[in-house]
């Protein structure tokens, strides 16, 4: 299915890469080493950063802003070291998720950052187990290590922990982040373009 010119957003290259850290994107050859490089992209077909790039270069918001792939890029950086222009393929996914979420798209996984980190905020931990099992596992190795059986964080040390959050914006960031569930929709199957 064709895209119909009205559903293409003019400077979407601009509107994406808002903190100007991908200013090459136009450089883009679609030679596809990104592609070809990207380990996601052997396990789950339907990830192409060349394709994202393009739909970003067409104007083409509405292809990726919904799409389950945009959440597949776990930062390797793999593309960015094979890609003969030097394009930041990952902070380019990072700023296309901030699109995303700026829209109300992708909140299942704005949601799982928002159990971690009010995992955090609670424990003045940046990483405790959620589970009592995974907390008596910790406890023990630490035990057999002489250790105490579990970090101890002051009092003073949480409320520092708590007004970092507050001043940064981050308490009330998280209290803004719906639990969502929702499924996200494959748009990019088989590393081909679908119709939205």
């Amino acid at each position: 299915m064709r895209n119909n010119a009205l559903d293409l957003e003019k400077n979407l290259r601009e509107e994406v890469d808002a903190y100007g850290l991908v200013d090459n994107i136009e450089s883009c050859l679609q030679c596809g080493k990104c592609t070809g490089a990207c380990p996601v992209a052997r396990v789950s077909p339907s990830f192409n950063p060349r394709q994202i790039i393009r739909d970003i270069l067409m104007g083409q918001k509405e292809r990726w802003l919904d799409s389950e792939e945009i959440w597949r890029c776990f930062w390797c950086a793999g593309c960015y070291s094979l890609c003969p222009v030097g394009i930041h393929f990952p902070l380019l996914i990072m700023q296309v998720r901030y699109r995303a979420l700026e829209n109300c798209h992708g909140m299942r996984y704005a949601a799982i950052f928002k159990r971690f980190a009010l995992r955090a905020l609670k424990d003045g931990l940046t990483f405790a187990p959620g589970s009592p099992k995974g907390r008596e596992r910790i406890m023990g190795l630490r035990g057999r290590l002489g250790l105490s059986p579990w970090p101890g964080i002051s009092d003073k040390a949480r409320e520092e922990y708590r007004a970092l959050f507050d001043l940064t914006g981050t308490t009330s960031d998280l209290e803004g982040i719906p639990d969502n569930n929702e499924a996200l929709v494959l748009k990019y199957l088989g590393g081909k373009i679908t119709g939205a």
